[in-house]
């Protein structure tokens, strides 16, 4: 039966390990990154020489967020930037099918329900960007081999100390 020091030292380390796993100490971009990278199922592709390899490409996508450091409220104005022409689209299809003539009992409004899908669709995306980071081990694992190579260019000069400010916390 272990002593006390035993059972606190157990203590604290589990805590360490659920708060690094909860996510709440992570920046956004890693958040994004680990949501990126979850499907990628072969360790990340990197040289010296080269930096990241373009065959990889969740991992050449999600560079450009992880140097940037990206905060939700930048990433919020991207999907809203991009939202009338997405609802515009979404719209098309919807009259393509001619849903407003089918769906006249119901009163279906293409223009109006797909502004509505399209709004729901990006808060879907940022919840599972921001609550989910636990179930995402492997995008976790991806990003932590990306900071690991991105410190050794900050450590060669290749790259500046900023690019890899999404790594704290993580």
């Amino acid at each position: 039966m272990p002593n006390k020091l035993s059972k606190s030292r157990m203590r604290g380390e589990s805590s360490k390990r659920s708060k690094k796993s909860s996510g709440k100490n992570v920046s956004f971009a890693a958040k994004l990154g680990a949501f990126m990278l979850e499907s990628v199922n072969k360790k990340v592709e990197f040289s010296m020489n080269g930096g990241f390899s373009g065959t990889q490409e969740q991992v050449s996508g999600v560079l450009p967020y992880l140097h940037i450091n990206i905060k939700e409220s930048s990433f919020l104005k991207t999907l809203t930037d991009s939202k009338m022409e997405r609802k515009d689209t979404l719209k098309n299809i919807c009259n393509g099918k001619n849903l407003e003539k089918t769906l006249v009992k119901v009163n279906f409004d293409c223009e109006r329900q797909s502004m509505s899908g399209i709004t729901s669709v990006d808060k879907g995306l940022l919840d599972s960007i921001n609550n989910r980071w636990s179930i995402r081990k492997n995008g976790q694992k991806r990003l932590r081999e990306i900071l690991g190579y991105q410190k050794k260019q900050v450590k060669e000069g290749i790259i500046p100390a900023a690019s890899v400010e999404w790594g704290k916390g993580l």
